[in-house]
């Protein structure tokens, strides 16, 4: 049977500044700091830091609430997670933060693209669900499941 996957629910800590790689030239990423909301506050555990491109940190504000669903490991042997974000905003960072205006999308279009990440989310999720359904027995790992569920939801979409 395959394994589960949950989420890890967090809050945006900090980004840090923009740098470039010592290993691929021209290449920029941040460093930011998740902190996992299950952890007790402060505890070391519940740090936990990524390095994003500039396009994974655009949309993530300090406070915001995320979702961060775990996808494999890194060769070095590191958690991998998709980011998703949710709704949930702490009422300072609604308030406090300005939208992010770089992109030269307008509001709506933000909403319809935001909307269509969430519907493609719950497809995906879906996908999951019924690839460890029907075929969690044969598939004996975890890649095995999320390549299927993935098979399934891009025949999904261009249909």
């Amino acid at each position: 049977m395959a394994k589960v996957v949950t989420p890890v629910t967090a809050r945006v800590e900090v980004i840090g500044k923009l740098k470039e790689s010592s290993f691929q030239e021209g290449q920029y990423y941040r460093s930011v700091l998740f902190l996992d909301l299950s952890q007790p506050p402060g505890s070391e555990a519940a740090k936990i830091w990524k390095s994003l491109s500039e396009s994974e940190c655009e949309g993530l504000v300090k406070g915001a609430i995320v979702q961060l669903v775990p996808a494999g490991k890194t060769p070095k042997g590191e958690d991998r997670h998709n980011i998703v974000l949710t709704d949930a905003q702490t009422p300072s960072t609604v308030a406090s933060t300005p939208a992010p205006q770089a992109s030269g999308w307008t509001p709506e279009e933000k909403r319809a693209i935001a909307a269509k990440v969430s519907q493609y989310s719950d497809l995906m999720a879906y996908c999951l669900q019924v690839a460890d359904q029907r075929f969690g027995e044969l598939m004996k790992s975890e890649e095995s499941i999320r390549c299927l569920a993935t098979t399934i939801f891009l025949a999904t979409i261009r249909n």
